[in-house]
């Protein structure tokens, strides 16, 4: 073989080439797949998924009890609420405060499914952390952050020595849907559905080992092309056009044309 890589970098192009122009040649599959997907996409998050709505509440950490005589609060007391912080996130996340917010929310949820509405984060390494409680009714998500904000302040306090909790907003009824966001998962089915045809379309491009040019011939074999057969059909379709005569002309033109000089 006498290949150079320069000749193998062409044959590489060359073969990025077709296939893009087999994508070209496709839009149409690559846009259908797209819509198909995108509205199926649609039909499931509406039909499919159960939409959730968020409330939160906001806390304020202090590692001196409430009640507690002090002049200023100095950097080591706001490093420790710093610190505090995570640790109060998995106070509120226990059996025995959950059970308590279920009694003071008036559900009869356990504590695992609490557990599961529940998540937490503090702001910005500071001493404020934020509860989130999902749930599909509005009303109810609500109602179970501020039973949240209602007893960890106790709660923590009895557990945690030294230390308050202050709460700083309450939770309110959400308006809106958390999730699913139907714009998203459109958007999403769409972006899908054009992948899907686009891998479609490239496997029966690999696949597709048919010699049809001159240059598949020269990409496989390190051969010289001495002569290639002329497509008739095109030469006679030519012709045809230009004179009147050849292999395309009608037969029946002709003898009538014959018959003309004869009578003459």
């Amino acid at each position: 073989m006498r290949k150079s890589i320069n000749d193998a970098n062409d044959a590489i192009e060359i073969d990025l080439q077709k296939l893009l122009m087999r994508w070209l040649a496709n839009w149409w599959l690559i846009m259908f797949c797209g819509i198909f997907f995108a509205c199926a996409s649609l039909v499931y998050t509406k039909q499919c998924i159960t939409p959730l709505y968020k409330a939160n509440i906001t806390a304020y950490v202090n590692n001196i009890r409430a009640g507690n005589q002090i002049e200023s609060i100095s950097s080591s007391s706001l490093s420790t609420s710093k610190q505090l912080v995570q640790t109060y996130i998995k106070i509120i996340s226990s059996d025995t405060v959950l059970n308590k917010v279920a009694e003071a929310a008036e559900v009869d949820y356990d504590a695992n499914q609490i557990r599961g509405m529940l998540s937490a984060a503090q702001i910005d390494e500071t001493e404020l952390f934020k509860v989130y409680v999902s749930h599909p009714d509005p009303e109810m998500t609500a109602r179970i952050a501020n039973a949240i904000a209602e007893v960890i302040p106790t709660e923590i306090a009895n557990i945690v020595e030294g230390s308050s909790t202050k709460i700083i907003d309450y939770a309110t009824v959400p308006k809106m849907r958390y999730t699913p966001s139907y714009t998203r998962n459109t958007v999403l089915g769409g972006i899908v559905g054009g992948v899907v045809a686009v891998a479609w379309i490239t496997i029966l491009f690999l696949m597709d080992v048919r010699i049809k040019e001159a240059e598949d011939l020269v990409s496989q074999y390190d051969y010289p092309i001495l002569g290639q057969i002329p497509n008739f059909d095109q030469i006679s379709t030519r012709r045809s056009h230009k004179s009147g005569y050849g292999y395309g002309y009608d037969t029946a033109k002709i003898s009538e044309k014959k018959e003309g000089e004869k009578n003459v």
